[in-house]
Protein backbone atom coordinates (compact mmCIF):
# COMPACT_ATOMS: atom_id res chain seq x y z
CA UNK A 1 0.00 0.00 0.00
CA UNK A 2 2.97 2.70 1.13
CA UNK A 3 4.32 1.78 -2.49
CA UNK A 4 0.93 2.68 -4.32
CA UNK A 5 0.72 6.11 -2.06
CA UNK A 6 4.15 6.76 -3.29
CA UNK A 7 3.43 6.19 -6.94
CA UNK A 8 0.97 8.48 -6.35
CA UNK A 9 3.06 11.45 -5.07
CA UNK A 10 5.46 10.97 -8.17
CA UNK A 11 2.60 11.54 -10.33
CA UNK A 12 1.28 14.88 -8.83
CA UNK A 13 4.51 16.03 -8.42
CA UNK A 14 5.10 15.07 -12.26
CA UNK A 15 2.00 16.60 -13.01
CA UNK A 16 2.61 19.81 -11.28
CA UNK A 17 5.74 20.31 -13.06
CA UNK A 18 4.26 20.01 -16.20
CA UNK A 19 1.22 22.11 -15.81
CA UNK A 20 4.20 25.30 -14.69
CA UNK A 21 5.75 23.83 -17.86
CA UNK A 22 2.92 24.23 -20.17
CA UNK A 23 2.13 27.68 -18.24
CA UNK A 24 5.46 29.42 -18.82
CA UNK A 25 5.55 28.47 -22.45
CA UNK A 26 1.87 29.50 -22.68
CA UNK A 27 2.63 32.69 -21.49
CA UNK A 28 5.98 33.34 -23.67
CA UNK A 29 3.97 32.37 -26.70
CA UNK A 30 1.44 34.90 -26.29
CA UNK A 31 3.91 37.28 -25.62
CA UNK A 32 5.74 37.10 -28.27
CA UNK A 33 2.49 37.69 -30.40
CA UNK A 34 0.84 40.69 -31.89
CA UNK A 35 -2.80 41.52 -29.52
CA UNK A 36 -5.46 43.03 -31.42
CA UNK A 37 -6.81 44.48 -27.95
CA UNK A 38 -10.21 44.79 -29.05
CA UNK A 39 -12.14 42.50 -26.99
CA UNK A 40 -12.09 38.63 -26.67
CA UNK A 41 -10.63 36.23 -29.78
CA UNK A 42 -12.73 33.61 -31.60
CA UNK A 43 -10.83 30.08 -30.88
CA UNK A 44 -10.25 30.01 -34.71
CA UNK A 45 -9.54 33.44 -35.28
CA UNK A 46 -5.77 33.52 -36.56
CA UNK A 47 -3.54 36.97 -36.47
CA UNK A 48 -2.31 37.07 -39.94
CA UNK A 49 0.33 39.50 -40.89
CA UNK A 50 0.07 41.15 -44.54
CA UNK A 51 2.40 40.49 -47.10
CA UNK A 52 2.10 44.46 -49.25
CA UNK A 53 3.23 42.17 -52.67
CA UNK A 54 -0.56 40.83 -52.42
CA UNK A 55 -2.25 44.09 -51.88
CA UNK A 56 -0.69 46.49 -54.47
CA UNK A 57 1.68 46.69 -57.15
CA UNK A 58 4.75 48.50 -55.84
CA UNK A 59 4.18 51.14 -59.01
CA UNK A 60 0.96 52.04 -57.15
CA UNK A 61 2.66 52.80 -54.33
CA UNK A 62 5.34 55.10 -55.31
CA UNK A 63 2.87 57.03 -57.91
CA UNK A 64 0.63 58.39 -54.95
CA UNK A 65 -2.20 57.88 -56.59
CA UNK A 66 -3.86 55.49 -54.02
CA UNK A 67 -4.40 57.27 -51.03
CA UNK A 68 -8.32 57.66 -49.68
CA UNK A 69 -9.79 60.61 -50.48
CA UNK A 70 -9.69 62.55 -46.73
CA UNK A 71 -5.91 62.33 -47.60
CA UNK A 72 -6.31 63.22 -50.82
CA UNK A 73 -9.32 66.41 -50.74
CA UNK A 74 -8.06 67.52 -47.62
CA UNK A 75 -10.22 67.19 -44.50
CA UNK A 76 -13.83 66.13 -44.33
CA UNK A 77 -16.33 68.96 -44.17
CA UNK A 78 -19.52 69.15 -41.66
CA UNK A 79 -21.60 66.62 -42.36
CA UNK A 80 -24.65 69.13 -42.26
CA UNK A 81 -22.76 71.30 -44.79
CA UNK A 82 -24.10 70.40 -48.00
CA UNK A 83 -24.08 72.89 -50.57
CA UNK A 84 -25.78 72.57 -54.25
CA UNK A 85 -27.28 68.89 -53.11
CA UNK A 86 -30.64 67.91 -54.04
CA UNK A 87 -32.58 68.10 -50.70
CA UNK A 88 -32.75 64.81 -48.39
CA UNK A 89 -35.60 62.93 -48.31
CA UNK A 90 -37.22 63.28 -44.75
CA UNK A 91 -39.96 60.76 -44.54
CA UNK A 92 -40.39 58.89 -41.50
CA UNK A 93 -40.15 55.71 -40.44
CA UNK A 94 -43.28 53.68 -40.48
CA UNK A 95 -44.25 51.62 -36.40
CA UNK A 96 -42.31 48.41 -36.43
CA UNK A 97 -43.70 45.44 -37.97
CA UNK A 98 -44.58 42.30 -36.12
CA UNK A 99 -41.78 39.54 -36.43
CA UNK A 100 -44.55 38.03 -39.24
CA UNK A 101 -44.74 40.74 -41.05
CA UNK A 102 -40.96 42.43 -41.27
CA UNK A 103 -41.92 43.10 -45.13
CA UNK A 104 -44.91 45.30 -44.66
CA UNK A 105 -42.46 48.61 -44.36
CA UNK A 106 -44.03 51.14 -46.41
CA UNK A 107 -42.99 51.33 -49.72
CA UNK A 108 -40.69 47.97 -50.44
CA UNK A 109 -41.40 45.18 -52.70
CA UNK A 110 -43.34 43.05 -51.02
CA UNK A 111 -43.12 39.98 -53.08
CA UNK A 112 -39.23 40.63 -53.48
CA UNK A 113 -39.08 40.20 -49.70
CA UNK A 114 -40.85 37.74 -48.98
CA UNK A 115 -39.67 35.52 -51.60
CA UNK A 116 -35.44 36.14 -51.56
CA UNK A 117 -32.77 36.10 -48.57
CA UNK A 118 -31.80 39.40 -50.45
CA UNK A 119 -33.89 41.62 -52.97
CA UNK A 120 -33.51 40.62 -56.63
CA UNK A 121 -31.66 42.76 -58.87
CA UNK A 122 -33.87 44.51 -61.07
CA UNK A 123 -33.66 43.05 -64.96
CA UNK A 124 -30.68 44.21 -67.37
CA UNK A 125 -32.80 46.55 -69.45
CA UNK A 126 -34.02 48.38 -66.23
CA UNK A 127 -30.17 49.62 -66.44
CA UNK A 128 -31.36 50.83 -69.62
CA UNK A 129 -32.39 54.27 -67.76
CA UNK A 130 -29.41 54.72 -66.39
CA UNK A 131 -27.51 57.56 -68.75
CA UNK A 132 -24.14 58.16 -68.68
CA UNK A 133 -22.59 61.52 -67.78
CA UNK A 134 -20.20 62.53 -70.60
CA UNK A 135 -16.63 61.01 -69.58
CA UNK A 136 -13.80 62.86 -68.61
CA UNK A 137 -10.69 63.85 -69.83
CA UNK A 138 -8.00 61.88 -68.18
CA UNK A 139 -6.97 58.90 -70.22
CA UNK A 140 -8.45 55.31 -68.89
CA UNK A 141 -8.21 51.78 -70.28
CA UNK A 142 -10.29 49.29 -68.65
CA UNK A 143 -8.62 46.55 -69.36
CA UNK A 144 -5.32 47.50 -68.22
CA UNK A 145 -7.66 48.99 -64.91
CA UNK A 146 -9.20 45.07 -64.61
CA UNK A 147 -5.51 44.20 -63.87
CA UNK A 148 -4.56 46.83 -61.33
CA UNK A 149 -7.27 46.41 -59.13
CA UNK A 150 -8.03 42.60 -59.34
CA UNK A 151 -5.11 42.73 -56.90
CA UNK A 152 -7.35 44.39 -54.71
CA UNK A 153 -10.15 41.15 -54.08
CA UNK A 154 -8.05 38.26 -55.41
CA UNK A 155 -7.33 36.97 -52.04
CA UNK A 156 -8.93 37.11 -48.30
CA UNK A 157 -6.74 39.89 -47.44
CA UNK A 158 -6.34 41.76 -50.35
CA UNK A 159 -6.17 45.02 -49.48
CA UNK A 160 -10.12 45.92 -50.78
CA UNK A 161 -11.01 42.45 -49.41
CA UNK A 162 -10.05 43.66 -45.76
CA UNK A 163 -12.18 46.85 -45.64
CA UNK A 164 -14.95 44.96 -46.93
CA UNK A 165 -14.43 42.28 -44.56
CA UNK A 166 -13.93 45.26 -41.78
CA UNK A 167 -17.14 47.18 -43.21
CA UNK A 168 -18.89 44.00 -42.29
CA UNK A 169 -17.47 43.92 -38.95
CA UNK A 170 -15.93 40.47 -39.72
CA UNK A 171 -12.22 41.47 -39.50
CA UNK A 172 -10.66 43.35 -36.97
CA UNK A 173 -7.38 45.27 -38.29
CA UNK A 174 -4.51 46.73 -36.34
CA UNK A 175 -0.90 47.88 -37.21
CA UNK A 176 1.59 46.95 -34.35
CA UNK A 177 5.55 47.61 -34.55
CA UNK A 178 5.06 49.10 -37.57
CA UNK A 179 3.31 46.26 -39.14
CA UNK A 180 -0.18 45.57 -40.16
CA UNK A 181 -2.26 42.86 -39.43
CA UNK A 182 -5.64 41.22 -39.77
CA UNK A 183 -7.76 38.95 -37.18
CA UNK A 184 -10.94 37.47 -37.38
CA UNK A 185 -13.44 38.36 -35.05
CA UNK A 186 -16.41 35.78 -34.04
CA UNK A 187 -18.56 36.60 -36.98
CA UNK A 188 -16.62 35.27 -39.57
CA UNK A 189 -17.28 32.11 -38.31
CA UNK A 190 -21.00 32.52 -38.55
CA UNK A 191 -23.69 34.97 -37.58
CA UNK A 192 -27.06 35.56 -38.54
CA UNK A 193 -27.62 38.39 -40.97
CA UNK A 194 -30.03 41.38 -38.92
CA UNK A 195 -30.49 42.20 -42.44
CA UNK A 196 -32.43 39.53 -43.61
CA UNK A 197 -34.90 39.43 -40.84
CA UNK A 198 -36.34 42.52 -42.02
CA UNK A 199 -38.54 40.09 -44.71
CA UNK A 200 -38.60 37.10 -42.09
CA UNK A 201 -35.59 35.48 -43.13
CA UNK A 202 -32.84 33.60 -41.25
CA UNK A 203 -29.43 33.87 -43.38
CA UNK A 204 -26.22 32.62 -41.20
CA UNK A 205 -23.36 34.54 -42.85
CA UNK A 206 -19.82 33.16 -43.18
CA UNK A 207 -16.40 34.76 -44.03
CA UNK A 208 -14.89 38.02 -44.80
CA UNK A 209 -17.66 39.45 -47.14
CA UNK A 210 -20.85 37.82 -45.06
CA UNK A 211 -21.65 35.36 -47.89
CA UNK A 212 -25.51 35.23 -47.38
CA UNK A 213 -24.71 31.41 -46.67
CA UNK A 214 -23.83 30.59 -50.18
CA UNK A 215 -20.66 28.92 -48.41
CA UNK A 216 -22.70 26.37 -46.28
CA UNK A 217 -20.81 26.80 -43.81
CA UNK A 218 -17.39 26.38 -45.35
CA UNK A 219 -15.17 28.63 -44.34
CA UNK A 220 -12.49 28.10 -47.11
CA UNK A 221 -15.62 28.17 -49.88
CA UNK A 222 -16.63 31.53 -48.17
CA UNK A 223 -13.48 33.02 -48.48
CA UNK A 224 -12.81 32.12 -52.14
CA UNK A 225 -16.58 32.58 -53.13
CA UNK A 226 -16.19 36.11 -51.87
CA UNK A 227 -12.86 37.32 -53.27
CA UNK A 228 -14.44 35.54 -57.00
CA UNK A 229 -17.80 37.66 -56.90
CA UNK A 230 -15.53 41.09 -56.38
CA UNK A 231 -13.50 40.42 -58.69
CA UNK A 232 -16.03 39.20 -61.45
CA UNK A 233 -18.18 42.51 -60.80
CA UNK A 234 -14.56 44.87 -61.20
CA UNK A 235 -15.33 45.61 -64.64
CA UNK A 236 -18.98 46.56 -64.49
CA UNK A 237 -17.48 48.36 -61.60
CA UNK A 238 -14.93 50.02 -62.83
CA UNK A 239 -16.41 51.31 -66.11
CA UNK A 240 -19.69 52.61 -63.98
CA UNK A 241 -16.89 55.02 -62.19
CA UNK A 242 -15.53 56.03 -65.60
CA UNK A 243 -18.65 56.57 -67.19
CA UNK A 244 -20.22 58.99 -64.34
CA UNK A 245 -16.69 61.01 -64.26
CA UNK A 246 -14.76 59.17 -61.96
CA UNK A 247 -11.30 57.58 -63.04
CA UNK A 248 -10.85 54.84 -61.01
CA UNK A 249 -7.05 54.59 -61.28
CA UNK A 250 -6.97 57.62 -59.35
CA UNK A 251 -10.03 57.19 -56.65
CA UNK A 252 -9.04 53.84 -54.85
CA UNK A 253 -11.53 54.47 -52.31
CA UNK A 254 -14.45 54.96 -54.52
CA UNK A 255 -13.40 51.34 -56.05
CA UNK A 256 -13.82 49.91 -52.77
CA UNK A 257 -16.87 51.62 -51.71
CA UNK A 258 -18.33 50.64 -54.85
CA UNK A 259 -16.97 46.93 -54.84
CA UNK A 260 -18.66 47.07 -50.83
CA UNK A 261 -22.24 48.39 -51.89
CA UNK A 262 -22.56 45.80 -54.25
CA UNK A 263 -21.41 43.03 -51.38
CA UNK A 264 -24.44 44.58 -49.54
CA UNK A 265 -27.22 45.14 -51.61
CA UNK A 266 -29.09 44.81 -55.05
CA UNK A 267 -26.55 45.45 -57.83
CA UNK A 268 -28.54 48.22 -58.94
CA UNK A 269 -27.65 50.33 -55.56
CA UNK A 270 -23.59 50.07 -56.33
CA UNK A 271 -24.51 51.28 -60.29
CA UNK A 272 -25.89 54.14 -59.47
CA UNK A 273 -23.34 55.07 -56.71
CA UNK A 274 -21.09 56.54 -59.08
CA UNK A 275 -23.60 59.13 -60.38
CA UNK A 276 -24.54 60.01 -56.66
CA UNK A 277 -20.87 60.34 -55.51
CA UNK A 278 -20.43 62.56 -58.57
CA UNK A 279 -23.15 65.15 -57.41
CA UNK A 280 -21.90 64.49 -54.10
CA UNK A 281 -18.11 65.64 -54.93
CA UNK A 282 -19.63 68.76 -57.08
CA UNK A 283 -21.87 69.97 -53.90
CA UNK A 284 -18.88 70.14 -51.73
CA UNK A 285 -18.38 66.59 -50.07
CA UNK A 286 -15.20 65.16 -49.63
CA UNK A 287 -14.07 62.29 -48.19
CA UNK A 288 -15.78 59.46 -45.94
CA UNK A 289 -18.45 62.11 -46.07
CA UNK A 290 -18.75 62.09 -50.01
CA UNK A 291 -18.85 58.67 -49.96
CA UNK A 292 -21.87 58.21 -46.97
CA UNK A 293 -24.18 60.63 -48.71
CA UNK A 294 -23.91 58.85 -52.47
CA UNK A 295 -24.14 55.40 -51.00
CA UNK A 296 -26.80 56.33 -48.87
CA UNK A 297 -28.98 58.46 -51.93
CA UNK A 298 -28.18 54.96 -54.05
CA UNK A 299 -30.75 53.70 -52.47
CA UNK A 300 -33.46 56.28 -53.45
CA UNK A 301 -34.99 55.36 -56.90
CA UNK A 302 -37.76 56.06 -58.90
CA UNK A 303 -40.01 53.11 -60.95
CA UNK A 304 -37.27 52.78 -63.39
CA UNK A 305 -34.50 51.66 -60.77
CA UNK A 306 -32.75 55.43 -61.46
CA UNK A 307 -31.44 57.60 -58.87
CA UNK A 308 -33.99 59.97 -57.96
CA UNK A 309 -33.53 62.07 -54.35
CA UNK A 310 -36.94 63.67 -54.70
CA UNK A 311 -39.47 60.90 -56.07
CA UNK A 312 -37.58 57.88 -55.39
CA UNK A 313 -38.52 55.63 -52.73
CA UNK A 314 -35.97 54.37 -50.62
CA UNK A 315 -34.70 50.52 -51.28
CA UNK A 316 -32.90 49.78 -48.58
CA UNK A 317 -35.14 46.85 -47.39
CA UNK A 318 -33.01 45.27 -44.40
CA UNK A 319 -31.30 48.48 -42.98
CA UNK A 320 -34.90 50.50 -42.68
CA UNK A 321 -36.04 46.68 -40.73
CA UNK A 322 -33.40 46.93 -38.43
CA UNK A 323 -34.23 50.65 -37.55
CA UNK A 324 -37.97 49.39 -37.18
CA UNK A 325 -37.27 46.82 -35.09
CA UNK A 326 -35.01 48.79 -32.77
CA UNK A 327 -37.90 51.88 -32.35
CA UNK A 328 -35.17 54.14 -33.67
CA UNK A 329 -36.24 57.77 -33.88
CA UNK A 330 -34.86 58.42 -36.98
CA UNK A 331 -36.04 59.38 -40.89
CA UNK A 332 -35.25 56.41 -43.59
CA UNK A 333 -32.51 58.72 -44.99
CA UNK A 334 -30.49 59.19 -40.68
CA UNK A 335 -31.46 55.41 -40.93
CA UNK A 336 -29.68 54.54 -44.03
CA UNK A 337 -27.35 57.06 -43.46
CA UNK A 338 -25.69 55.91 -40.09
CA UNK A 339 -24.95 52.51 -41.47
CA UNK A 340 -23.14 53.99 -44.85
CA UNK A 341 -20.93 56.24 -42.85
CA UNK A 342 -20.02 53.48 -40.36
CA UNK A 343 -18.73 51.35 -43.54
CA UNK A 344 -17.56 54.20 -45.31
CA UNK A 345 -15.17 55.21 -42.32
CA UNK A 346 -14.26 51.40 -41.51
CA UNK A 347 -12.97 51.44 -45.43
CA UNK A 348 -11.00 54.52 -45.01
CA UNK A 349 -9.60 53.37 -41.92
CA UNK A 350 -7.82 50.34 -43.61
CA UNK A 351 -6.96 52.37 -46.51
CA UNK A 352 -5.25 54.69 -43.76
CA UNK A 353 -3.70 52.03 -41.81
CA UNK A 354 -2.23 50.65 -44.82
CA UNK A 355 -0.49 53.76 -45.92
CA UNK A 356 0.74 54.20 -42.61
CA UNK A 357 2.82 51.08 -42.70
CA UNK A 358 3.78 51.04 -46.85
CA UNK A 359 3.29 53.98 -47.99
CA UNK A 360 6.06 56.15 -47.42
Amino acid sequence: MSSYWAWLARMALFGLIGSASVGFFLRTELQTQPQAGNGARSPQAQVVPFDPEYLLPSDAIASGQYRPASDRNGSDRNATHRPNLPPIPNSRLAPPPTYENYAAIPDLPLTAAATSPTPPPPANRDYETIAPTPQPEQRFNLSQSIVRHSRLFEKPISLGMLAIGKAEGNYRVFVEANKLYVEQTPLYFGHTDPGNLSWGERVTNYGPCSDQGRSGGNIATAEQMCSQRAVDRLPTNLQDLYNAGINPDEDIEAVINTADLYNQASPVHSRVFPQALIMAYQGGLQGVEAMAWARTASFYLNGNNALDLRGGQNRASGLLGICARERRPVTEWECVYGDQLRRSKAIASVLEQYFQVYGS
